[in-house]
């Protein structure tokens, strides 16, 4: 048995990485006078491990970097399998015997900051690997020996190397001929995929009675498949519900102000006696109307929403990144009404294209390595622990609730009505911009570029 085992043993490859997932960069413009040394390219460092239980000619060695894209825009369509990236590094060893033992050798990449990011969704997938080959001289036994392929997360960064993410701070502004002038804000310490969002709705004054039925906030998500053929195509687009979230539920003093208030009115917080407070992690739905408003008078609707996780909502494509799959975002506040009088509802639509960046691209910017207690030797953190999409509601709100309790102050407007834009919905409207009746649902979308 012991002739047997040695005889069956076989030389082994392996291939490590210091780090598994990597930043890229491609908005990063580099300074006029970059510091010596210094790329928004990352590098891809790692080590192939050459086991040998006897002494062996060795060729050479190759290590290979490789994304590939799956595509496919649907019924219809083609699915097409493209290579996006493909790095080589090969050593020549000429033949040299090597003595037997384990032989490590270490490799690097330069990762362009142009490359495609991890991609899964509906219609296809972005996946990167490295793995390595060993070629060996002699022919008396195996003459290649092939490592399993390690998986390279690749995620796309909005900021630069090192820089601290940027916050989210957008106000839009409009005049409807039935609402009146609208304000709509949106805030986030970080606008990304699970991340919370703070939203706030200003009616200065309706020109007419009407009653508020619903307010929600959307992300409306639009992908766009390029094929080889320089053929593109546009799937319809989807859009997702943001979830409400009791924002109450974190730490008392970082409880943010929620729901409808009347203009100068006092709000009122979560009361920390309270036995029985709102969980953080279940949906918290507004009541089913939200308010009666007479001509005009104001209303204001402030809360806090949260993005859903990358199971629905995949990250923006940043400019500057080669991918066949491309998602674009816009976000979007509904705002369903009845004017008194009047038969069946209303859809008011005002939106802004944003950049939704990834779950996991802050990594970059807000994780230090982690260290154990008895020694200065780096922890291995597992993958899925630097998702924003594994943290609770309650975690987010405890970090981020004292920045969303800013973001949420309502401050309260003039009591004189502006005129902040026009009403641009024909669907709507009779020529005259004034709002036609009919007991069909109807909507007006006004999408700001």
């Amino acid at each position: 048995m012991a002739i047997k085992a040695l005889f069956n043993r076989s030389p082994s490859l392996s291939v490590t990485l210091s780090e598994e997932l990597l930043f890229v960069h491609p908005t990063y413009q580099e300074p006029e006078e970059p510091t010596p040394g210094f790329s928004r390219d990352p590098m891809l460092l790692g080590t192939a491990l050459l086991s040998l239980p006897s002494p062996r000619a060795v060729s050479r060695i190759k290590v290979v970097f490789e994304g590939l894209t799956d595509a496919s825009a649907g019924s219809g369509y083609p699915y097409e399998t493209t290579t996006s990236l493909c790095k080589e590094l090969e050593l020549d060893l000429k033949g040299e015997v090597v003595e037997a033992g384990k032989h490590a050798f270490n490799f690097s990449f330069i990762v362009p900051s142009s490359t495609a990011p991890y991609q899964r969704c509906n219609y296809g997938r972005t996946r990167h690997s490295v793995k390595a080959t060993a070629t060996f001289a002699d022919s008396w036994s195996s003459s290649v020996v092939k490592s399993p392929p390690i998986a390279v997360y690749v995620t796309a960064s909005p900021h630069g190397p090192g820089e601290a993410p940027q916050s989210m701070d957008l106000s839009l502004e409009h005049y409807s001929e039935d609402l009146g002038p609208v304000g709509v804000t949106f805030a986030s310490p970080r606008l990304t995929v699970a991340a919370l969002v703070n939203f706030r709705l200003t009616l200065l004054g309706a020109p007419t009675p009407l009653k508020i039925i619903s307010c929600n906030v959307l992300v409306e998500q639009r992908f766009s498949i390029t094929y080889t053929s320089g053929e593109v195509a546009r799937p319809p687009a989807r859009r997702y519900n943001l979830t409400k979230i009791e924002g109450s539920s974190a730490a008392p003093s970082l409880c943010v102000n929620k729901g409808i208030t009347p203009l100068g009115a006092t709000t009122n917080a979560y009361i920390p006696n309270d036995p029985h407070p709102p969980s953080a992690d279940i949906p918290s739905p507004d009541p089913d109307s939200l308010a009666d408003l007479g001509a005009g008078e104001a209303f204001q609707y402030s809360r806090t929403m949260r993005v859903d996780i990358d199971d629905y909502v995949r990250a923006s494509t940043l400019e500057g990144t080669e991918t066949p799959i491309n998602v674009s975002h816009k976000l979007l506040i509904e705002v369903r009404y009845r004017v008194q009088g009047e038969k069946g509802d209303k859809i008011f639509l005002l939106g802004k294209d944003v950049v939704i960046g990834s779950c996991c691209g802050l990594a970059d910017s807000l994780y230090l390595p982690a260290y154990s207690r008895c020694s200065p030797q780096t922890v291995l953190r597992p993958l899925d622990q630097r998702c924003w999409c594994c943290l609770d509601t309650k975690e987010l709100m405890d970090r981020d609730g004292e920045a969303l309790q800013r973001a949420g102050s309502i401050e309260e407007p003039s009591s004189e009505a502006r005129i902040l834009g026009q009403d641009k919905s024909p669907a709507v409207g009779d020529g005259a911009g004034r709002a036609m009746p009919s007991p069909a649902l109807r909507s007006m979308e006004l999408l700001e570029s």
